[in-house]
């Protein structure tokens, strides 16, 4: 089973456990040439000759996994972009993907050299569940901001 980083117990509910396998299972594409795509717990050798620091991807969209028009999910991205920007760090645009399709597309952007804690900080003030984390070693974790339970499934 991947690690999942910052989880304090174990999903309470069938929803909440529903809601971390999505996110175990979700593919996290970094929008490079040729395209990255991270899969939580798999090693990505290929990010540490771009990205040797690792980083952070976060979303904005779709906060608490609630479902918002397409034009707030942008307001909310470019949002995260100007923040990121404030902090010193550059962004590359990604996407969360489903990959069996019940859930749609979430721009997301990969944040190099962001810390886990910098980005918890992001994560939590735009309402996100988790985020995906990879340090040195390439391995992508989840973080979750607070621990899947049914009130946010």
């Amino acid at each position: 089973m991947p690690s999942v980083t910052g989880s304090r117990s174990s999903p309470s509910s069938p929803a909440a456990s529903a809601l971390a396998q999505a996110y175990r299972a979700a593919l996290y594409r970094i929008d490079i040439e040729p395209p990255l795509v991270m899969r939580i717990g798999e090693a990505h050798p290929a990010l540490h000759a771009q990205f040797p620091r690792g980083g952070v991807f976060l979303t904005a969209c779709n906060p608490r996994s609630r479902r918002l028009r397409p034009a707030a999910n942008a307001r909310r991205l470019r949002a995260l972009q100007r923040a990121v920007e404030r902090l010193g760090h550059a962004w590359l645009p990604g996407r969360g993907m489903d990959p069996r399709g019940s859930w749609p597309e979430e721009p997301s952007l990969w944040i190099p050299g962001l810390s886990r804690d910098a980005g918890l900080q992001l994560a939590r003030r735009f309402g996100q569940n988790a985020l995906v984390w990879c340090g040195p070693d390439t391995v992508a974790h989840l973080a979750w901001v607070r621990p899947p339970t049914a009130s946010i499934c």
